[in-house]
């Protein structure tokens, strides 16, 4: 089980960018935290991803690079296509979906050029989105996501048969897209049963995801092995927790996190017990419940609680990791940190330099693993 971090914290376009980033953010982050090696969970925009699966000099440049510098790479995040950083992301995220060329051609690349990354292991994964976002989607929608992931399955066998390394796809549920939860995941699962191969194709668990949800962990990976699915990959992510919408300072404090480029889907009961939903939570929004409690999907630090009377949800991450000691469980082959907010999170939260907040983070989870694992 290989611990990494996910590269889509820096905005990296081009591989001579991301050269830079590994060299001044991650290296230093792996010496900081006092490893001998740290994964990277690689992520290249399409365009990027495509010609460096057509340069074979590129890739043994970057090979080299992660080698001399103590980095590997056994998973990848395959989820955001395109632009990542900077300016407004939100819905175009889930663009393209699983039911075009675009999504299948992109992820092909990233299974060739993982294949080649792959160092002294035999397996690796690929996070991607669930199918879609939900609204629209039909039947038509589902049958041409089905058709490109079993194409997939196909180019993954033939890699495997190639090179002996096996890659899976990790499908993650998002709340707001088709498969928004990990329940939703295994109703998707049963459906499909004879239209997705589980030695290709599993889960990603991300524990925001998760926890926004309200999931419980031990139902879901009970669920999945009853169908015969693997979690493939388990993604160690945070959400901000509101335990009191009424209490005083919550619109204030939520404010510090609310101008972002990205989604805070919001899942939430009101003080008289009804279940709320918003795509995008905006707590000055006259339709918002004010009180009860919410879970938003905001990918906050492992280690670092946002300031009162806001939370975290560390305690449903420790939970999962907690299940990775259980012997009846298939572990899964990656664990990858994806705090990708950093940049956009209140100064109050972050340290010096990006390579001390990665290595805070890596340090908190390393000891959270070493303190699960059996005796």
């Amino acid at each position: 089980m290989t611990l990494s971090y996910c590269s889509n914290v820096v905005a990296a376009d081009t591989v001579e960018v991301l050269e830079d980033r590994l060299l001044s953010v991650f290296a230093p982050a792996r010496e900081r935290a006092g490893l001998d090696q740290l994964g990277i969970g690689l992520w290249l925009p399409a365009h990027t991803m495509s010609r460096l699966a057509g340069d074979p000099p590129a890739r043994r440049r970057l090979a080299s690079i992660l080698a001399d510098h103590g980095l590997r790479v056994t998973t990848m995040n395959a989820f955001p296509y395109g632009h990542f950083h900077g300016e407004s992301v939100k819905h175009a995220v889930y663009q393209p979906d699983w039911t075009t060329q675009q999504r299948l051609d992109y992820t092909r690349s990233c299974a060739e050029v993982l294949s080649e990354l792959m160092v002294d292991v035999q397996q690796g994964s690929i996070s991607t989105l669930p199918l879609g976002w939900a609204d629209p989607w039909d039947n038509g929608s589902d049958a041409r996501a089905r058709h490109n992931l079993g194409t997939l399955s196909e180019h993954l066998r033939r890699i495997e048969e190639q090179t002996g390394r096996r890659i899976r796809l990790a499908v993650e549920p998002e709340p707001g897209c088709v498969i928004g939860s990990c329940g939703d995941a295994i109703d998707w699962f049963g459906r499909t049963a004879h239209g997705v191969d589980p030695t290709y194709i599993g889960l990603c668990l991300d524990t925001c995801h998760l926890a926004v949800m309200y999931e419980d962990p031990a139902e879901v990976v009970t669920g999945l092995a009853e169908l015969g699915i693997d979690v493939v990959k388990i993604q160690a992510s945070n959400a901000i927790e509101i335990h009191d919408l009424a209490a005083e300072g919550v619109a204030e404090a939520f404010a510090e996190f609310s101008h972002s480029p990205y989604l805070h889907q919001a899942n939430g009961v009101d003080g008289h017990g009804r279940r709320w939903f918003r795509d995008d939570l905006r707590l000055d929004d006259p339709s918002v419940p004010t009180s009860g409690h919410v879970r938003v999907h905001y990918h906050v630090p492992l280690h670092v609680s946002p300031p009162a009377p806001l939370s975290n949800t560390s305690y449903v991450l420790t939970e999962v990791m907690a299940m990775l000691c259980d012997a009846t469980i298939p572990r899964p082959v990656d664990i990858e940190i994806e705090t990708y907010t950093w940049e956009v999170l209140p100064a109050s939260l972050r340290m010096p330099s990006l390579a001390d907040d990665l290595a805070a983070e890596i340090c908190w989870l390393e000891q959270l693993l070493t303190t699960r694992e059996p005796a």
